[in-house]
């Protein structure tokens, strides 16, 4: 019995250990918001490392798993409702309708997702507000860093985390 329990024990440390050792410690996307008061548009890209990506994403909208290479619409779909309805922005208090680009793997286990705002409603660009909390409800230590770009002049990088989601910025 006591043979049998140590093995029992060793196994499962053995594999607690091999999980462990598998799974990155970081939780974090990157980002980069580039704003153009000259064509009047934006471009968001944000980098999510894929394995906490698909397992938010499949816990709170099951499907099959994630074809980068192939997306399905209905992968498509759950990515653009997720980030929509996480990552919020407004320039000078105009809230942005963003659209999705595209979804793909930029190397192994970071998907990159790209999406474009129309901001021909806004017209002085003075402030840009932005809610970020992707990922925060499937992991206690996500953060969250978007380098923030206007006019091709980098304005400043900001960190979002769950004491601070919204941060509020000047553009000029």
């Amino acid at each position: 019995m006591k043979f049998r329990l140590k093995n029992l024990l060793l196994a499962t440390l053995f594999t607690f250990i091999c999980f462990s050792v598998s799974a990155h410690p970081i939780k974090m996307t990157t980002g980069k918001l580039e704003i153009d008061s000259e064509t009047m548009s934006c471009k968001l890209t944000i980098n999510f490392f894929a394995d906490d990506f698909e397992s938010a994403l499949q816990s709170e909208f099951p499907q099959p798993s994630f074809n980068y290479d192939n997306p399905q619409p209905e992968m498509i779909e759950t990515i653009k409702n997720y980030v929509s309805g996480e990552f919020l922005l407004s320039v000078d208090d105009v809230e942005v309708k963003l659209e999705m680009l595209k979804v793909k793997m930029i190397e192994e286990n970071v998907c990159q997702v790209t999406f474009s705002g129309d901001l021909k409603t806004v017209r002085l660009f003075e402030t840009v507000t932005i809610k970020n909390t992707l990922l925060f409800d499937a992991f206690n230590k996500q953060s969250n860093i978007l380098h923030l770009i206007f006019n091709g002049d980098k304005i400043t990088i900001l960190q979002f985390y769950p004491a601070v989601p919204v941060r509020k910025e000047r553009l000029q």
